[in-house]
């Protein structure tokens, strides 16, 4: 009996302090809960602020864009015709402008043509004249020393052509001539030759291409 007693009493003991443990558990757990709660509020209190701002701003927005349609309705309904039509009729003032402006350029740019063609034309007869009369004046002077430069000039070109003819034929006959000095060279003698021939005893050169022979005299045998 006392023993189960004191079991019950350690297990009473044990229990509390398990009890305890759970409660401090679930009192830091409570807590924390407690403390993640209170940043969620915070966070969502933020965004609800935040969005309520958007929130404004867009209904400013849409408020402003309902007041421009209004606008442009009252402005397509009553005005924008009207000044269709005003654009329409400058649009095409200004078109008519233009095409008048064009028809006088045109017509302006004839009338140059035309007038530099007249002045051209007179520019050119009296420089043809100014041309003809200055030749004249040049011309008459000189017409009896130019008719003799040109009978000259064709007499030079005759002798030009003559010279020529003359030197293409002494350049043909001048190897034919020298070869006839050549040979007539190697035909006449020195006289020296013809006077000492006996002394001198000259003999053709020997060449090359030449055969030799040798005329060699033999001595008597001596007698004893």
């Amino acid at each position: 009996m006392a023993m189960s007693v004191r079991e019950m009493l350690q297990q009473q003991g044990i229990l509390g302090n398990i009890i305890d443990v759970l409660e401090y558990s679930n009192k830091r757990r409570v807590q924390q809960l407690r403390s993640e709660l209170q940043e969620w509020k915070e966070k969502e209190e933020s965004k609800a602020n935040s969005l309520q701002q958007e929130l404004k701003q867009l209904n400013a927005e849409i408020l402003k864009a309902q007041e421009e349609v209004s606008f442009l309705s009252t402005y397509m309904d009553h005005e924008y015709p009207v000044r269709s039509v005003q654009i329409a009729n400058q649009i095409r003032q200004v078109q008519q402008a233009k095409d008048r402006q064009q028809d006088e350029l045109d017509n302006l740019r004839e009338m140059r043509e035309m007038v530099l063609g007249r002045l051209y034309k007179i520019i050119q007869e009296k420089k043809e004249k100014i041309l003809k009369s200055l030749m004249l004046k040049t011309q008459k002077p000189y017409e009896k020393i130019l008719m003799m430069q040109l009978k000259s000039s064709h007499c030079m070109k005759s002798c030009t052509v003559w010279f020529r003819e003359l030197i293409q034929q002494m350049k043909e006959e001048i190897p034919i001539l020298t070869a006839e000095v050549q040979k007539m060279y190697a035909e006449i003698c020195d006289p020296r030759e013809v006077v000492f021939k006996d002394i001198l005893l000259r003999r053709p050169k020997c060449t090359p291409d030449m055969d030799v022979e040798l005329n060699i005299a033999l001595q008597d045998p001596l007698l004893f």
